[in-house]
């Protein structure tokens, strides 16, 4: 092999690599951010624009957690470089996924309230959800809450109405059933096999 077809070789390694390191898990993190805001509650659509994305160098990129359908989170632009010196690792997270409104713990069914704590919101209301998205996953229980639930655990109190815009731990569900691995994979194949055909052009 010629000198110059060696660091030929070498740079489109070094290419084939940073582009995989750098855009792999970005592209996964928007991917999971994006099936959160579809899956996750939502009534204002505060929670649902609420969701921030941390990059190794210690920079975020969140939603403006205003009131609305979910809108995309903006995309933080990392070369190679910055990757490498980020201290990516194809085998380990280098990014953080969390959400920032006042009540994503409430969202996301991790605590349970006494009935009288739902505001509207929580309840059902003259005019029911705000969002599109919330109006369509609009479930409604004939009875009121239990004296003490969480988000979406509706029915079974006082006769009435209770409702919800998604299902009871549907964080959980989406955590442990496999669709966050599978948003990884789905980004990881994609960037590799771009890479794969930029370095073999």
């Amino acid at each position: 092999m010629a000198r110059n077809d060696f660091w030929r070789l070498a740079k489109n390694l070094d290419v084939f690599a940073s582009s995989i390191a750098a855009f792999g898990p970005i592209r996964a993190a928007h991917r999971t951010v994006r099936e959160l805001q579809q899956e996750g509650p939502s009534w204002t659509g505060t929670f649902s624009n609420s969701w921030q994305i941390k990059v190794p160098d210690g920079r975020s990129f969140s939603g403006d957690g205003l009131p609305g359908d979910p809108r995309p989170l903006p995309v933080p632009a990392l070369t190679g470089r910055q990757a490498v010196r980020a201290g990516f690792a194809i085998d380990r997270a280098v990014f953080t996924i969390s959400n920032f409104s006042p009540h994503a713990a409430e969202a996301l069914d991790f605590v349970e309230h006494d009935k009288t704590y739902y505001p509207e919101g929580w309840r059902i209301s003259p005019t029911g959800p705000k969002t599109q998205q919330g109006k369509k996953n609009h479930d409604v229980a004939i009875e009121g809450r239990k004296k003490v639930s969480t988000r979406g655990d509706i029915g079974g109190g006082d006769p009435g109405l209770s409702s919800r815009t998604a299902p009871l731990d549907w964080y959980a569900t989406f955590a442990e059933g496999g669709r966050l691995d599978r948003a990884v994979k789905i980004e990881m194949d994609d960037v590799i096999a771009e890479a794969l055909r930029r370095f073999t052009r």
